[in-house]
C-alpha cells in the first residue's frame, strides 16, 4: 500500500491525495474541513483489504503530522 499528498488540495478539502492498495486498485482520498475522511475508489464498489484498511489510517497520520494537521 502507498499514500501521497496532493500538492494542491482538491476543492472543498483541507487536504487530499492518492492512495494505491495491496491489490493494485487506486484511490482518491480527502479530509473536509469538517474532519470527514472520504476514499473515492477508481473501481465502483471497491473495498479495501481489511489489513490496508487499518494501514492506510496509519500512513494518513504520519502524513497528516508532517504537515502539521
Amino acid at each position: 500500500m502507498s499514500l501521497t499528498v496532493d500538492q494542491i488540495a482538491r476543492p472543498g478539502t483541507v487536504v487530499s491525495g492518492k492512495v494505491t492498495f495491496s491489490d493494485g486498485t487506486n484511490a482518491d482520498w480527502y479530509l473536509d474541513q469538517t474532519g470527514r475522511l472520504g476514499i473515492v475508489p477508481t473501481k465502483q464498489g471497491y473495498r479495501p483489504p481489511a489489513g490496508d484498511v487499518q494501514e492506510f489510517q496509519l500512513a494518513l497520520q504520519n502524513e497528516l503530522a508532517k504537515l502539521g494537521l
